[in-house]
């Protein structure tokens, strides 16, 4: 085995070692897997699940507390959420330390013949500790007529573990994802001397995620604030691809009188040390990448800035040096009601092999991995009406090297029968993007939200964004209809996308995929304070559209089921 890949396990090992378990992936920003585990209880601010087996639009979060609108792909193999007010673990100063458990397990089945298990357990004790896991299936067994077997699967174990000491909050937890899929963008009628081996066409997937952290919890502000987190994993394929990461992350900041003219003054840094190996059978790599940015935080009347300056070495084939100036001002015009934000800021960061098959699952296993950079302008509004109402709306443009775009084609290569598998090109330029969204939440018993972006791409080499869509659309409302009665509905739209037709000569044709209107809708009945019962309906148009090229979705699809909460 070659001695990097060893080096890079031994670092992995170590990792582990280090932690009994993993920390709770409460971080965005230091790891891409963003799995929550949420308390349950007897109350549920949020729009209910969509649980579409096929193919369902990515978890998109647009919060209330911080109304910045994100945006991402569509994702694959995940249920539809909107959540409005998710409920997380606090530290609750307690005379008494009292105990606490919430549980909740969900089952149910949908017309793909799909079985349905999502169990929650939270159990503590105030003030001193909190233990929550997560476990969830979901498969499918019906085919797409015409198309070549479809199955899939996905199982998932999370557990985290929280400990409040007496200045500092201890986390850790470990998480396990096992998903299977089948390159099924193919008839097989329209090749018919060409038999595919059925092994060639199978995918697993399987990620092991590992992370351990602390963090000041000084109710002084005078401290030095600080908190430092490792996390890693290992993911690896069927067909011998693999990809280990082991991240370091730390920030430290304390409030210093900088000078007299501010009300609020704070100096920080905050880092990142990343390890990154990878092995296809063919190739094989170990990446090195450090990021430090030292920062200086400010108040004075309505303005609120942060300042910094993110200076990043990447270690690969050669070594290279980046660095960005990050920016950001908010200007408090009217308190609450409307703020006006303007920033730069400027990242490194890798596409790995868990990224693009989190995205598309149908990404060949020797797809070529690269670092992407990008430089970001941006400003807008964002604000509250009574309470009640949470704007946001942004304009923004990014310079960008080496974005990843997704193609049927293998680059540079002679296109192989039957066209079913993807890689990843990449390519420099810009895009400039329009972006809003609103929330209103009237009282408990009704919730709305409604969301768009559009992007317009400049591109240096390649003709178009392939499978980037220039539109997307979101709205959900959910309301409590009778006592114990919730019906939900959730609408997306996603504009046309371009992609290359391997079946056009010549080779680099394009041909446009129609957007689509995705339709989902659900009643929930509480039965009683333990049980409820839940029924959903996705894709109610039944479109056959497809995300990607040659990739069609179920049509309509039922979900039904039981919620047990104890």
């Amino acid at each position: 085995m070659n001695t990097k890949i060893l080096k890079g396990l031994s670092i992995i090992i170590v990792a582990i070692c280090i932690s009994n378990t993993g920390q709770s992936q409460n971080n965005e920003e230091t790891n891409t897997h963003n799995e929550q585990v949420t308390i349950i209880s007897s109350f549920d601010p949020s729009i209910n699940q969509a649980y579409k087996v096929n193919t369902s639009p990515e978890v998109m979060t647009f919060s209330i507390d911080k109304p910045e609108f994100t945006f991402e792909s569509l994702d694959i193999n995940q249920p539809t959420e909107i959540t409005l007010k998710p409920i997380k673990p606090v530290v609750i100063n307690a005379d008494k330390k009292t105990s606490t458990t919430n549980n909740s397990l969900k089952v149910g089945v949908g017309s793909l013949f799909s079985p349905y298990v999502d169990f929650f357990h939270s159990s503590g004790k105030k003030n001193d500790y909190r233990f929550d896991a997560h476990l969830y299936h979901l498969s499918s067994f019906k085919n797409i007529k015409d198309y070549s077997p479809s199955p899939q699967s996905n199982s998932t174990i999370d557990l985290n573990y929280s400990k409040f000491l007496k200045n500092h909050i201890f986390n850790a937890g470990i998480d396990y994802n096992l998903s299977t899929n089948r390159y099924y963008g193919f008839k097989p009628d329209d090749f018919p001397t060409f038999a595919p081996v059925d092994s060639d066409l199978k995918q697993s997937f399987n990620y092991v995620g590992l992370n351990v952290g602390i963090a000041s919890n000084y109710s002084s502000k005078k401290k030095l604030s600080h908190s430092v987190v490792i996390d890693g994993y290992y993911y690896f394929d069927k067909f011998k691809s693999n990809e280990s990461n082991v991240n370091l992350d730390f920030d430290i900041h304390k409030n210093f009188d900088v000078t007299d003219m501010l009300d609020y003054q704070e100096l920080g840094l905050s880092g990142k040390v990343s390890y990154f190996g990878n092995s296809n059978g063919l190739t094989s790599s170990t990446d090195i990448f450090v990021s430090a940015t030292p920062y200086f935080k400010g108040n004075y009347g309505i303005i609120n800035f942060y300042l910094g300056l993110n200076f990043n070495i990447l270690n690969t084939s050669n070594t290279n040096f980046y660095f960005y100036p990050i920016i950001d001002v908010n200007f408090n015009l009217i308190p609450d009601y409307l703020t006006v934000f303007v920033g730069v800021d400027g990242k490194v960061e890798k596409h790995s092999f868990y990224q693009l098959t989190q995205l598309n699952p149908w990404t060949e296993s020797t797809t070529k991995l690269d670092w992407g950079r990008n430089f970001n302008t941006y400003g807008g509004i964002r604000g509250n009406i009574s309470q009640k109402v949470v704007y946001s709306a942004q304009v923004s443009w990014k310079k960008f090297n080496n974005m990843f775009f997704f193609i049927n084609i293998p680059d540079g290569t002679i296109p192989q029968l039957p066209f079913n598998k993807f890689t990843a090109i990449y390519d420099n330029g810009s895009v400039f993007g329009i972006s809003g969204e609103v929330t209103f939440a009237a009282n408990k018993k009704v919730n709305l939200i409604a969301g768009a972006k559009y992007n317009i791409y400049s591109l240096d080499s390649i003709s178009e964004a392939y499978h980037k869509p220039s539109s997307e659309i979101k709205f959900g409302i959910s309301a409590l209809a009778a006592k114990k009665l919730k019906i939900w509905s959730e609408v997306y739209y996603y504009g046309k996308r371009v992609a290359l037709d391997p079946t056009i000569l010549p080779l680099g044709t394009t041909i446009d995929l129609d957007g689509f209107i995705d339709l989902n809708a659900g009643v929930d009945y509480q039965l009683t304070d333990s049980f409820s019962a839940f029924l959903s309906v996705t894709n109610i148009l039944n479109n056959d559209y497809q995300r990607y090229l040659n990739y069609p979705v179920h049509g309509i699809q039922l979900m039904g089921g039981i919620t047990y909460k104890f």
